[in-house]
């Protein structure tokens, strides 16, 4: 485990963000507990040693639920589940089907092991990740839109698709408390700089209405795969998203129109990127530039995706 002490945040009184400031993962306790995020290989010892830290044993921990396939977002999964085997995986059915892939779950593996070097280059850790053998990524519970995960005592979280970022992305709301869980629904937010970056990856279309299906909920706290927390009231940050993706769609095509190529604008776009958010190595942050560039082009004549009512 690692000799060095991560600090835990304490949300509400049985809500906590685990993992480190980049890569976060959240825990809540009803009867039992849920951990939702499945980090990267190296965070997993981290997440460990935060839950033994505030004293809750891991055999009341009953889930662990994924956002989404990430490779940053499910490198723990086989380490938990081989520690703790009594964990139930949960994820869309989507998620099933990339993950029953071989060719994916390689590539998955060899992009974790990239993020390990650049969270040692930044200093956020300060060890390397421990690599298993035959690292297995079996879902257990497969959910849809509508679903209940109930933990007990009141605690229960409802399941809402929200696909765009990726295809298989889900978002969770546990209405006592409030709690929205936004996952990478949002892209990536700097708040120093107040920038954000669109990572409507799979479809801005798709990425638009998950938006608004979020904004609509009543609630009270907004928690990120990536940085943390959510300053102030959940749907006035889901509005400057949207307004923001809008922004950074128009300023795509505007570009094409006066004669950029595709090429030049992910190369611009990606340096900017690298500026506030360098979580990933260049090269596949150019990579998604190009894959946000594609998909502006795909919605050229959709009017009104903007809106948030």
């Amino acid at each position: 485990m690692s000799e060095r002490r991560y600090e835990i945040f304490t949300i509400t009184p049985n809500f906590y963000q685990l993992g480190t400031p980049s890569y976060p993962a959240y825990l809540l306790m009803g009867d039992s507990g849920v951990i939702i995020e499945g980090g990267t290989g190296v965070t997993f010892p981290i997440i460990v040693d935060q839950v033994r830290e505030i004293g809750i044993e891991p055999e009341r921990i009953k889930y662990l639920v994924l956002t989404h396939t990430h490779p940053d977002h499910i490198g723990a999964v086989p380490h938990l589940k081989k520690l703790w085997p009594h964990l139930k995986v949960v994820a869309s059915e989507v998620a099933v089907k990339l993950l029953q892939k071989e060719e994916v779950i390689q590539e998955f593996i060899k992009i974790d092991r990239i993020i390990t070097e650049v969270l040692l280059i930044k200093g956020d850790i300060d060890q390397w990740a421990v690599e298993l053998d035959n690292p297995v990524f079996e879902v257990d519970m497969v959910v849809k839109e509508g679903d209940k995960i109930d933990l007990g005592a009141g605690v229960v979280w409802t399941v809402y698709e929200t696909p765009g970022h990726s295809p298989c992305h889900l978002s969770f709301y546990n209405e006592r408390d409030g709690i929205l869980v936004i996952g990478d629904a949002t892209g990536i937010y700097e708040p120093g700089k107040e920038v954000f970056w669109p990572n409507y990856f799979h479809s801005l279309e798709e990425y638009c209405n998950s938006i608004r299906k979020l904004a609509a909920l009543p609630a009270k706290i907004g928690a990120r795969s990536h940085g943390g927390i959510v300053e102030g009231e959940p749907r006035d940050y889901l509005q400057r998203v949207m307004k923001a993706t809008e922004s950074y769609h128009r300023e795509m095509l505007e570009r094409l129109t006066q004669g950029e190529s595709p090429e030049e604008i992910a190369l611009d776009k990606a340096k900017w990127v690298y500026t506030f958010t360098n979580l990933q190595p260049f090269k596949l942050i150019r990579a998604m530039t190009e894959l946000t560039i594609r998909r502006s082009q795909a919605v050229v004549d959709k009017g009104d995706l903007f809106n948030i009512p």
